[in-house]
């Protein structure tokens, strides 16, 4: 094997190391619809292109953490809202990448599974039998891992746990028909009320006026107790303490969760023991409430930047062979 070079691809930020752990870190703007809203899809499809082959060293063996929904068996991208909008046709970045670098071995995942990969090397403890890491930022995605086969199951399509754009559940009565559209264009998906985009638009559906970034605002607003910055969290929380309710339900040997990403980190205790708090709540004889011991000993909120998804595209490695459809 070459050089390596690693990538971790954000809707706002490219990160590039080559030489593996300890070599410097360059950072550059990504080559996406946020930060160049005016650009076709194609012309930044073919930026991203051109960045990473400029970036490989000869014969270099190139893992790529990639912010989009992408078949991990192809390189096939099906979409990124950070990177480009509502844009849903299938880009096959790694032919794309393989036929200007024919001479770089490409190795293409979508950042979640990297970050997945980086959390279950450092946190599965012996005896854990599945493991997943959440993030819960610009978008919402997840990642589980079988431990006991080295092995990430995923589909027919190469992909498991795009859960940010699954239909939201919420009881809110303020968000009933709210209608409140997603970055992908739909409307109501669970990114759309409980992303960091989501909050923006959940507040504003309160008739918040936070005066700056709600990302700035709801921080201070919380420390001071506020009412209406506490339900606001309270509704943005809930379709993930419904979707965690309902991913035990149906995955009972899922033994230990991460959960970063911007919004987790940036809100941390507000949003851990308001997530807790929900997740203790009893709402049938199928979800009798968990307490605090149970959700302590499978829930890992994770502190900024202790989860690396340029480390974990860099170890992902022992991972491949076990992504199975």
């Amino acid at each position: 094997m070459g050089t390596v070079l690693a990538a971790d691809i954000g809707g706002t930020w490219v990160r590039l190391r080559t030489g593996g752990v300890g070599a410097p870190v360059e950072r550059l703007r990504s080559p996406s619809r946020l930060n160049h809203p005016d650009r076709p899809v194609a012309r930044l499809r073919e930026d991203m292109v051109e960045l990473l082959c400029r970036a490989a060293p000869p014969g270099a063996h190139a893992a790529i953490s990639f912010g989009a929904a992408i078949d991990h068996l192809t390189g096939t991208v099906y979409g990124s809202a950070p990177l480009w909008g509502a844009e849903a046709t299938p880009y096959d970045m790694g032919a794309a990448l393989r036929e200007h670098r024919p001479d770089v071995t490409w190795q293409l995942v979508n950042d979640v599974t990297a970050a997945l990969v980086d959390f279950a090397a450092t946190h599965a403890r012996p005896g854990v039998r599945r493991v997943g890491y959440l993030t819960v930022s610009s978008g919402i995605a997840l990642r589980v891992a079988d431990v006991e086969r080295m092995r990430i199951p995923v589909d027919e399509q190469g992909l498991q746990g795009e859960i940010g754009h699954l239909p939201a559940m919420t009881t809110g009565p303020e968000l009933q028909g709210a209608g409140l559209l997603c970055e992908c264009g739909a409307p109501d998906h669970l990114a759309s009320f409980s992303s960091g985009p989501g909050i923006a638009r959940v507040a504003g559906q309160l008739g918040l006026d936070t005066g700056s970034a709600v990302g700035d605002w709801l921080p201070r607003a919380l420390a001071a107790d506020a009412p209406l910055a506490r339900r606001l969290l309270e509704l943005c929380v809930e379709p993930v303490a419904h979707m965690l309710r309902t991913l035990w339900c149906l995955d009972p040997h899922l033994d230990l969760l991460g959960l970063g990403g911007g919004v987790v980190e940036g809100l941390g205790a507000h949003y851990s023991d308001e997530l807790r708090r929900q997740l203790g709540l009893a709402t049938s004889y199928a979800d009798r409430g968990r307490d605090p011991a149970w959700l302590a000993d499978r829930l890992v909120f994770c502190a900024p930047g202790a989860i690396d998804a340029l480390r974990g595209a860099e170890r992902v490695d022992r991972w491949l062979p076990g992504i199975v459809p």
